[in-house]
């Protein structure tokens, strides 16, 4: 509460925007929500979609492909995928892309709606030699839970959704649906980072714009979030 009520002494008079991951709900009471005009989220439809294209001041070539990878990596790694389940996730991402009309070297389709989640579960659905195997029940898991919103043009990305103190409420669930919220949404929250740019430096003192709170850290180590490494 004091960062947030804080934010006119940051560089530029930036508000700082703050991202929680709530694991016990602690961060959900009325008085936390009232004291900071927080912004609750539950792990159904999340607003936020995973496969957007966010292009900050610095420009990445064939950013379709890196979002891809990115969030290959992290499923891969909630759920112990092989080599050539990876490779094919990698592709079914791809896949899904170009049926929206992105194409990884054509810069001026980047703009158009992406996939979500859903229509990389629909694309492993549509191949004639689908598996039931690790890739599938974590394709299957994302679209069960409905985690994010399965209809894109109702999304934002995840840089624009986190605006003032924003909870990401985990209380309750199942720790691989836990951590595949907060695998993705760290890998996403890193690529965005890194695509937005450097923030203001003056003198001593260096802008922060958002910053990540989590609750219950011991556990939320313990997992060897690469992303969560990379961020700090």
């Amino acid at each position: 509460k004091q960062i947030h009520d804080g934010s006119l002494s940051n560089v530029n008079g930036t508000p700082i925007d703050v991202l929680i991951f709530d694991y016990k709900g602690d961060y959900i009471k009325d008085d936390f929500i009232g004291a900071t005009n927080a912004t609750v989220y539950h792990p159904y439809h999340l607003p936020y979609n995973p496969l957007s294209l966010y292009r900050g001041i610095q420009l990445k070539p064939l950013l379709p492909l890196h979002t891809a990878s990115t969030i290959k990596e992290t499923i891969a790694n909630a759920f112990n995928l092989g080599i050539k389940q990876q490779q094919l996730l990698n592709d079914l991402i791809i896949e899904a892309y170009s049926q929206a009309g992105i194409y990884k070297a054509d810069m001026a389709t980047w703009g158009l709606v992406p996939p979500t989640l859903n229509n990389v579960y629909e694309r492993l659905m549509d191949r004639e030699d689908v598996k039931e195997d690790s890739l599938y029940a974590a394709l299957k898991q994302i679209y069960d839970f409905e985690i994010f919103s399965p209809n894109s043009e109702n999304t934002k990305s995840l840089y624009e959704m986190i605006q003032g103190v924003t909870v990401v409420n985990l209380a309750g669930y199942d720790p691989s649906v836990q951590n595949l919220i907060v695998g993705i949404t760290l890998d996403t929250f890193y690529s965005q980072m890194s695509t937005k740019g450097h923030s203001t430096i003056q003198g001593d003192y260096r802008e922060l714009t958002k910053m990540i709170l989590v609750d219950e850290a011991d556990n939320f180590l313990s997992q060897n979030f690469s992303s969560l490494k990379k961020i700090m």
